[in-house]
């Protein structure tokens, strides 16, 4: 009896249950913790053991045991537990265990879910014992559902194996060629196993994923030889030669090129690519290991079974994943696969799935009886089995679900072909819920008829809901009853608040209109010269911010709009560093490599579909995706879109047109909508990467306030009309919009207040280091403000980023005088190192220190370096008027410090902040000492000082009274330095200064 079945015979007064009952043993090395991983022992010990370096494959091992894993093997070995319970591996066969699981079944005994309230035992007065001779065998060899036992605990576990689950030692399943090659050595010696991306090896360290050439020879001799090695030591019967996880872009090596085959969507993009290279190490290994096999998945980008394969090697096991997707809508399309794999293998496939992540967030009740069951039934006697991956909340918070998943799938893996799951689920729902079963059997019924649409329609959301609600009234709560209805009832909590989300308006988002109907072409060259965007109205262009906090970001990107005919079309100019070149890891359409560069997204919600995604690089390569569709079918969408782009000095362009058509009949091409209008408005949102080495910057259209551009909710209203305000709820709250309530504040000058926002604002849980980083800066520079510098040094030291902690270091070393220790500590900093997005205000902080201490050159470098490295123009101003002060006062160089003054005025429309009158001072006090008063005169006279008020009329006449009294106007002097002092609102140090000049005219 192979892979849990199990017999029970009886006679009179015996009763026999026999199975195979072999326990496991690990083979040496194995880790007993994860510091046996993480110290590399375990990697040391296997590269003895191979003379290689490939990666350690067993590092979850001890995951597998329900004892403490220190001590197996040892005298010390803890057979039991303190509970008396013995200790067992996942890997372990239960043949008997499942013989008395089945007796005990075959009395009415059911496990639905972990622990005594899911176990059902009826009260017998006594126990028949009929001659019995019954041998049961399971449907699938494989019945794995990755129950790991000492992740998960003893009541899971035991759970899963009355379920009658089996995970045999042996078979390595998914991505072994990342455990083979993703560790420091390869990646360091081997860079040629590496994929190649624009002109760089994907070799950097410390990434997730780091993906693979799949022409280079080397690396297909050495998979080889690590498969084998594997055979050998660890007797392992299956050694996946898979890819690593998140392969959507192939090598772009000369030996790759043609490889691919993108006219087969994106599930069969590489497949020929892929499935190439693991039948030749099929073939390979097969000459040594015949009885031994090979795997691999079909999985994202080869999915689709390879075209220039008529037959795979006979060793090689096909693994698809999502071969029967319950949660999938197309059923057809799921048969057609498994069908299409069948032609191109002579060995049983096995199923893998991926159940709903409720660990990651999955809420929706897809109870799902008559799917998992069909769907389980249709694969028996073409697959030896499944792997499901759950990545599940086992916590009363979601077990509500997970146990309705995990019990109809495991015991539909027996009962043959005809297992019943109709009469499975009713006996579920009679014992379980008991007064409730009939509520509770059409409240799963209506889910699983519509919970796809819950995610998106309240009115089926709210539905389920009442329909459990009066389920829930049938029983008492403190009943058995009443707390299996409970657990359910947590799980909803997540549809509730959905419901919730799906009643509120959108948020505080920005507006881009079209306006009116513009007449004329647009040429899709790149060059945006066309005199309808030189002509297009301010509501239909705008500009990008950063994403996470709203701020300017560096490197700025501005937007147009318009439309003509059934075209939407798109301007985009990104600004650059000059003399530097954009990112550009791809010049191929439908390329994912291009999320390894620079780039701009259209993001489209239109009144139809939610939503498009359009992407382009510097080069002009594009990507579109349907995210409106399950996730397998995103790339299989084309927008058709007309795109160009240019690349000039300091700036890169974009131009795109983009089709639109009301024809729903084609899902799979162009956008599908209308026209948007104020009535029926769209959502969009322009989003733009830039990506080095020393840091990425992330803007937006609409800010979102998250990590990624991908929040629907944010998107910024899209319409054609007269202005108009769209309603806001005002319930809904985000990072960006609680920081401009704090920035106001502080704009107001109101610290105390200001500082208090910011702090509550950095200990939400849900936000960024980049935004924690940035709330606590600013109650930082709140509490400078204040004078409470113990307080704004404790609040630096919580800032997670170390530039912007570094960066309010210094700040706060500034604000008491500190200079020198600015210098002391900072002075060394290689500011290129730090990202570039803060080390523009890295340098500022640090040049101010160098020209309070008069080391005019430093100050300069950091200066110019600031200056390079700003883009928000007040900021940028206080920069040029200290460069223009360092460079008259420290390095006494009034040419170059005339040039910083001029710059921050003669650009400006209107003179009007404090620095521009600063630099028009600085810029007169030059002009003067170098006697030219004519230009002194016209510098001056861009001001209007009769028009001001305050200080700067003040300081204005103060500069014209000294220009007077250099060219000898002596009476105009006076008579300026007069009205002055007549002015009551004059300040304490204007009258002095104006007094002092006056007493010296006079005599004069």
């Amino acid at each position: 009896m192979k892979y849990g079945a199990y017999r029970i015979v009886s006679g009179k007064n015996w009763l026999a249950l026999i199975g195979d009952d072999t326990d496991f043993v690990p083979i040496e090395p194995w880790p007993r913790s994860n510091n046996d991983i993480v110290s590399g022992k375990m990697q040391a010990a296997w590269d003895e053991i191979t003379g290689e370096h490939w990666g350690y494959p067993h590092s979850q091992m001890r995951k597998h045991y329900t004892g403490a894993a220190s001590l197996f093997g040892t005298p010390r070995e803890q057979k039991v537990d303190k509970d008396g319970n013995v200790n067992v591996w996942g890997f372990d066969e239960r043949g008997s265990f499942n013989a008395v699981c089945g007796y005990l079944r075959s009395l009415g005994v059911r496990w639905y879910l972990p622990g005594d309230s899911g176990e059902i035992v009826p009260k017998l007065k006594t126990i028949a014992l009929p001659e019995i001779d019954q041998t049961v065998e399971p449907d699938f060899p494989l019945r794995t559902l990755n129950f790991r036992f000492a992740v998960y605990g003893r009541e899971a576990a035991m759970w899963g194996m009355r379920l009658g689950l089996r995970e045999p030692y042996g078979r390595q399943a998914a991505h072994g060629l990342d455990h083979m090659t993703h560790n420091e050595y390869t990646l360091k010696n081997h860079p040629n196993w590496f994929a190649l991306y624009g002109d760089k090896r994907d070799t950097q360290p410390g990434k997730r994923l780091n993906q693979l050439c799949y022409s280079n020879e080397e690396l297909f001799q050495e998979t080889v030889r690590s498969v084998r090695a594997q055979f050998d030591h660890f007797q392992m019967d299956e050694v996946s030669v898979m890819p690593p996880d998140g392969y959507t872009a192939i090598c772009q090596c000369e030996l790759c090129k043609g490889k691919d085959t993108p006219e087969r969507g994106y599930r069969g993009a590489f497949s020929d690519y892929v499935w190439e290279f693991v039948n030749r190490v099929a073939k390979e290994v097969r000459k040594t290991h015949p009885d031994k096999r090979i795997s691999n998945c079909a999985y994202g980008t080869y999915t689709q079974p390879p075209l220039n394969i008529d037959k795979l090697e006979p060793n090689l096991q096909v693994i698809i994943v999502g071969g029967r997707r319950p949660t999938g809508e197309s059923r057809e399309e799921l048969m057609q696969l498994r069908q299409d794999w069948a032609k191109k293998t002579d060995r049983p496939v096995i199923i893998f799935e991926n159940y709903p992540f409720t660990g990651r967030g999955f809420y929706l009740p897809a109870y799902i009886p008559q799917v998992l069951g069909d769907s389980i039934n249709a694969t028996k006697g073409t697959s030896s089995g499944e792997d499901i991956w759950l990545t599940m909340d086992f916590g009363e918070n979601a077990i509500g679900y997970n146990h309705f998943l995990i019990y109809f799938t495991a015991r539909m893996y027996w009962g043959g072909k005809d297992q019943n799951v109709v009469e499975m689920f009713d006996e579920y729902c009679r014992l379980f819920y008991g007064p409730a079963a009939p509520a509770m059997r059409e409240f799963f019924s209506y889910c699983e008829n519509h919970w796809r649409e819950m995610e998106k329609k309240r009115e089926q959301s709210e539905h389920a809901l009442l329909l459990f609600e009066a389920a829930k009234s049938k029983v008492d709560e403190d009943s058995i009853y009443g707390q299996r209805i409970r657990l359910v009832d947590l799980y909803l909590n997540g549809l509730r608040n959905k419901s919730k989300q799906l009643a509120q308006k959108r948020g505080p988002v920005p507006t881009l209109r079209l306006v009116g109907d513009p007449l004329g072409d647009i040429q899709i060259d790149g060059k945006l010269d066309d005199k309808l965007w030189e002509k297009l109205p301010t509501a239909s262009t705008g500009r990008l911010r950063e994403l996470q906090t709203g701020r300017q970001p560096i490197y700025g990107t501005s937007i147009k709009s318009c439309w003509i005919g059934r075209d939407l079309y798109f301007a985009i100019r990104c600004e650059e560093a000059p003399g530097q070149s954009p990112v550009s890891t791809t010049t191929k359409k439908g390329d994912q490599a291009i999320w390894y560069g620079d780039a701009v997204e259209i993001l489209l919600n239109t009144e139809s579909h939610s939503y498009y995604q359009i992407v382009v690089n510097p080069a002009g390569a594009l990507i579109d995706l349907d995210r409106g569709t399950d996730k397998n079918n995103w790339f299989r969408w084309d927008s058709q879109a007309e795109v160009a782009t240019q690349v000039g000095d300091g700036y890169w362009t974009v131009e795109i047109r983009i089709p639109v058509v009301s024809d729903e009949n084609d899902p799979l091409h162009q956008v599908i909508g209308h026209k948007p209008t104020r009535s029926l408005p769209w959502y969009v949102n322009i989003c733009r990467q830039r990506i080095r080495e020393n840091g990425s910057e992330y803007s937006a259209f609409a800010p979102t306030g998250t990590a990624g551009f991908h929040e629907p909710m944010k998107f910024a209203h899209f319409y054609r009309g007269l202005s108009h305000q769209f309603p806001a709820d005002e319930s809904v709250t985000d990072y960006l919009i609680a920081e401009r309530v704090a920035n106001k504040l502080m704009r107001k000058r109101k610290y105390q207040a200001a500082e208090a926002a910011y702090v509550a604002l950095s200990e939400n849980k849900n936000i960024t280091p980049i935004q924690k980083s940035t709330a606590l800066e600013k109650a930082s520079d709140c509490a400078r403000a204040l004078k409470a510098f113990d307080r704004a040094g404790q609040l630096t030291d919580q800032i997670p980023v170390e530039s912007i902690q570094k960066t309010a270091r210094m700040e706060n070393l500034l604000s008491q005088r500190n200079y020198q220790s600015v210098i002391d500590q900072y002075g060394d900093e290689d500011l290129a190192q730090w990202p570039f997005w803060q080390a523009g205000a890295g340098a500022f902080v640090r040049a101010r220190a160098y020209l309070r201490v008069k080391d005019g050159k430093k100050a300069e470098a950091d200066l110019q370096q600031a200056l390079a490295l700003t883009s928000e123009p007040r900021l940028k101003s206080s920069i040029l008027v200290m460069m223009g002060h360092n460079r008259e006062m420290n390095l006494q160089d009034d040419k170059l410090a005339l040039d910083a003054y001029q710059q921050n005025y003669l650009s400006a429309g209107h003179i009007g902040s404090a620095d521009q009158f600063r630099s028009v001072q600085g810029a007169i006090r030059i002009l003067i000492r170098q006697q030219k008063y004519g230009e002194a005169s016209k510098v001056l006279s861009l001001v209007k000082t009769g028009d001001l008020k305050g200080f700067w009329r003040h300081e204005m006449m103060l500069s014209q009274a000294s220009l007077l009294s250099a060219t000898d106007q002596i009476d105009q002097a006076l008579n300026v330095y007069r009205e002055l002092l007549k002015d009551p609102s004059v300040s304490k140090g204007h009258r002095q200064a104006a007094e002092a000049a006056l007493a010296e005219l006079n005599q004069k």
